[in-house]
């Protein structure tokens, strides 16, 4: 996602590649960045209710909700594995007003 100029929420290491001059987005050599907190700007923060301490602690908002397992002979029918959402995630969702489908 950083390399598409838009990093995950919450992640905390390679967020930092990604720069903002006069509101463009711009990717920073990697050997020129350090994993540093996540900073997210003002109107983020207040959408999700958090202080800029409270955002810097934001677990990582990257989910595998479903995972198809192929079975071991090509007769078998794939397994399913589906993981709910964390409650934090969710609650982030319904913070930026998003639908969970």
């Amino acid at each position: 996602m950083v390399l598409q100029l838009c990093p995950v929420l919450g992640d905390h290491t390679y967020s930092a590649r990604v720069g903002t001059v006069l509101g463009q987005r711009f990717l920073l050599p990697a050997e020129n960045t350090k994993p540093q907190r996540q900073v997210l700007d003002e109107a983020l923060l207040r959408r999700l209710h958090l202080t800029p301490s409270q955002a810097a602690q934001l677990p990582l908002h990257l989910h595998l909700h479903r995972l198809l397992l192929p079975g071991t002979r090509d007769r078998d029918t794939p397994i399913e594995l589906l993981a709910p959402l964390p409650p934090y995630f969710s609650r982030t969702l319904q913070c930026l007003g998003l639908r969970l489908q």
